[in-house]
């Protein structure tokens, strides 16, 4: 793209795809930081590679670039020690350990929560020797039981036939006094780790401990942890006090067994969405647990995982954890009770991970049609919201799945650009209703069901979450208030950091000379990409030079485009109605915004182009 074009974007404009007529976004360049630049270089970083992540990481310093993208070790992880409550957790689950206590691990439903579970469970169990039938897993049905250590959840741990002495809380706890008061009430101890924002009344007093980052009273640098890596490092500082009291002289297996649990980690860490910006412990953690994937003999979930994700010898990258492991486990978590994921962690071979695969991808293909008859009412709903221009959406579905609701809010937010809140009823329940959120970054979710709390009162029941995603519990009485006050939250919040909420997406120009082989390496070696650490998406204007659609219901595009630099091979998902029947054409002079990549087929590499959205080159151009 030349380089005058490099300030300009394309205005919205409406096109139809094989998903009918959808909002296109607005392109905004990503500016340049010419310190951060330096930076970079200085860490170690090719300038083409400095270049991208100046863009995203403007503020870091020479050490945490080196120690993220150059450097990366376990080593340079951030000490558990400096976690609150720590070892108070630490010497209660050891001494259950020794007194062969019966242990309760309760977690959350998504895949943060059954990655917990797995790591918590393989801890106690393979590493610490604890017997299997002192280990009890409660995981709670998120339709009949709710979020977190609810109720419900509490009641089936008191009822069980050997009731627990200690409960073990991952990725929830943190807003659960009343029921870990419940549990204190009855003799049972609970320790709880999470990452979820602390309520106001501070942690849960009747908690032996509380491990979280989100505490006021933290010293862990680290707030972008997800809730897998604090279970994990509790593990960790858990197996190291064992040795100690057990006076074993090589820690060595032990310690292979948690590094060996490193890919749990990453896909809870991919699949929560927190931060592979500036974390050196997100990105470490990721690229770690994607290395030991693609070791030569991996653990049989992972081995199951890449027969069915990795074609023709490609690696097992982040995107396998976002698009294909995630979304099944999460899927079972939403639809029904959750611990098919965890049993799929935990196979001991092969073949009994490829019959738990089978039940969470036979889930997530349910999952997919519940999603999309809720999406299509949700959009609906949403376009007269953002027709009066609303800064918060909120969509109200008597008939929807709560167990869908985060997944809805996403596809909302990423067609309108605004913070979404899907609501529905509670099930079996004709006077609550539950939501999940999803919000835009400058919005703090949290914050904003917070205000909510604030002005709804006793109304609600129940809310948390994080600057992203959050959920809340409250009567049905209280649903127009609800609307009123979410987006009175949200454009507070979008006011205060002068954004305009409206459907972005961000691009880069293309660089001078285009993309060869080693340009592609250099940008690969950047990863993992996720959440504020994006792959860069580039804007270069191209001439079709042939279209064939391509997929089972032929609804995607292999095109080849021609550039001033060379003609490439590009992919467009969801491009054409159903039959191939498309508006592009050989000849067709485009702009194309599109991520650069590497396909593997039939024992070899190609670079490729993925194309995220195209238009007409004659369409109206704006300066941004």
């Amino acid at each position: 793209m030349p380089a005058s074009m490099a300030r300009r974007h394309t205005k919205a404009t409406m096109t139809k795809t094989g998903s009918g007529a959808v909002a296109m976004k607005r392109w905004q360049e990503i500016e340049g930081h010419p310190d951060s630049v330096a930076r970079a270089v200085e860490a170690g970083l090719t300038p083409f590679q400095a270049e991208i992540v100046a863009k995203r990481m403007p503020e870091a310093d020479t050490d945490t670039i080196r120690k993220g993208f150059v450097d990366v070790r376990l080593a340079n992880l951030d000490s558990p020690d400096t976690l609150p409550g720590i070892e108070a957790a630490t010497e209660r689950l050891v001494s259950a350990v020794l007194l062969e206590q019966v242990i309760a691990i309760e977690t959350d439903h998504d895949v943060d929560g059954v990655t917990s579970h797995a790591i918590l469970y393989r801890t106690l169990v393979h590493v610490m020797g604890h017997a299997p039938e002192k280990v009890q897993s409660y995981i709670g049905h998120r339709l009949k039981e709710g979020y977190g250590l609810s109720d419900a959840v509490v009641d089936r741990i008191l009822a069980a036939d050997e009731k627990p002495q200690l409960v073990v809380t991952a990725d929830n706890g943190t807003a659960d006094e009343d029921r870990i008061a419940r549990l204190a009430g009855e003799g049972v101890d609970t320790i709880v780790t999470d990452h979820h924002a602390v309520p106001e009344a501070g942690p849960p007093r009747s908690a032996v401990a509380c491990v979280s980052p989100a505490r006021d009273d933290s010293a862990y640098p680290d707030t972008t942890i997800a809730g897998c890596m604090v279970a994990w490092l509790l593990a960790m500082r858990v197996y190291r006090q064992w040795c100690e009291v057990q006076g074993l002289d090589d820690p060595g297996p032990g310690r292979a067994a948690l590094i060996d649990m490193l890919p749990e980690v990453a896909l809870g860490t991919i699949a929560d969405c927190v931060s592979l910006g500036e974390s050196v412990n997100n990105r470490t953690i990721v690229r770690k647990g994607l290395d030991r994937i693609n070791a030569d003999d991996p653990r049989p979930c992972w081995r199951v995982a890449k027969r069915h994700t990795c074609q023709h010898g490609a690696p097992f990258t982040e995107e396998r954890l976002a698009f294909d492991v995630g979304p099944r486990i999460n899927a079972r978590g939403r639809l029904d009770e959750a611990m098919a994921g965890v049993k799929f962690l935990l196979s001991k071979d092969e073949g009994e991970a490829e019959q738990w695969w089978s039940v969470l991808d036979a889930e997530n293909t349910q999952r997919r049609a519940v999603e999309k008859a809720m999406k299509d009412v949700a959009i609906g709903k949403a376009e007269a919201q953002v027709s009066k221009g609303v800064s918060g959406i909120m969509v109200w579905m008597e008939n929807g799945h709560s167990g869908v609701h985060g997944i809805v809010a996403s596809r909302v937010l990423e067609r309108y650009g605004r913070p979404t809140l899907c609501v529905s009823p509670v099930h079996e329940s004709g006077d609550r209703v539950t939501g999940s959120a999803r919000g835009v970054e400058g919005v703090h979710v949290e914050r904003a069901l917070r205000q909510v709390k604030a002005d709804l009162g006793n109304r609600v029941m129940k809310f948390g979450g994080h600057a992203g995603a959050g959920g809340i519990t409250l009567e049905r009485s209280a649903l127009d208030a609800l609307e009123e006050s979410w987006n009175a939250a949200c454009n507070e919040q979008a006011q205060a950091h002068g954004l305009v909420l409206e459907p972005l997406l961000q691009v880069e120009a293309w660089p001078e000379g285009g993309f060869d082989d080693r340009r592609v390496r250099e940008l690969e070696a950047l990863a993992p990409f996720g959440e504020r650490f994006r792959r860069p998406v580039y804007a270069l204007k191209a001439l079709i030079q042939t279209v064939k659609a391509m997929g089972q219901e032929k609804t995607h595009l292999r095109l080849a485009l021609k550039t001033d630099g060379g003609t490439y091979g590009a992919v467009y998902f969801n491009a054409a109605e159903p039959g191939g029947e498309t508006q592009w054409r050989s000849g067709q002079s485009v702009w194309v915004a599109a991520s650069v990549g590497l396909n593997h087929y039939m024992g070899h590499c190609r670079l490729q182009l993925v194309v995220r959205e195209m238009r007409p080159a004659n369409q109206e151009q704006a300066a941004v």
